[in-house]
């Protein structure tokens, strides 16, 4: 069960952040964290990844205090992780891209959203401490009772705001990030729920399967006189 869980966790990692990563490459605006992070990178002279880290730390404060406990300190070891994978896809991964067409600058912020979507899907399964920014939206859902998609909803609203003042990379795509991810969260997270909790009876059914089909075809090739 732990190597399941880290390996949903980095994979999960390493997906959402590529879909982060991908919404900020299209230059149509940002998620609204990264929208805020890029606002304090041009005015502090730091990386995106670095004040995503510091905003993070900053969040795991917000949610002990929503949540009245003491604050998730293994959080920042995640934040750390996040901000460090996509300074990676930023600067190495990803370093070439840039669409400029403007349709395929959509597609791209479209299939960013939809991959970030997934990612958070994926890695919160493992139950290690969060992404502060994701954990938010948690806190909201346990402490208001509100739907995963609201709480992002709220969350992301929260950030937004904060993105406005520091001047942050605000466009269309940070709209639709902020309206759209909670539905691709929603949608997304029971599947692999369910994913996580069978991964075992599901990779012994895909065997299974596997064996019979080509018992199948043995039968049926014809002997050769």
């Amino acid at each position: 069960m732990l190597l399941r869980r880290i390996m949903f966790f980095f994979i999960g990692q390493f997906i959402l952040t590529l879909g982060c990563s991908l919404i900020i490459k299209a230059s149509l605006g940002a998620s609204p964290w990264e929208a805020l992070a890029i606002g304090q990178s041009q005015l502090w002279n730091l990386t995106i990844g670095t004040c995503a880290v510091i905003n993070g730390v900053l969040v795991i404060l917000i949610n002990s205090l929503i949540l009245k406990k003491k604050p998730e300190i293994l959080s920042v070891l995640t934040i750390f992780l996040t901000g460090s994978l996509i300074d990676f896809w930023l600067l190495i991964g990803l370093k070439n891209f840039a669409p400029q067409n403007l349709i395929v600058q959509i597609m791209v912020v479209l299939t960013g959203i939809m991959i970030l979507g997934i990612g958070v899907s994926i890695y919160l399964q493992a139950k290690f401490p969060a992404n502060p920014m994701d954990r938010l939206m948690q806190v909201i859902h346990e402490r208001f009772g509100f739907s995963l998609r609201i709480a992002k909803l709220i969350a992301e609203s929260f950030a937004l705001t904060l993105a406005f003042f520091f001047d942050g990379a605000i466009g269309m795509a940070t709209v639709l990030v902020a309206f759209t991810t909670g539905y691709f969260i929603q949608f997304f997270y029971p599947k692999f729920e369910f994913l996580f909790y069978n991964t075992r009876q599901v990779l012994f059914k895909n065997e299974f399967t596997l064996f019979f089909v080509k018992l199948r075809s043995k039968k049926n090739t014809p002997l050769k006189t």
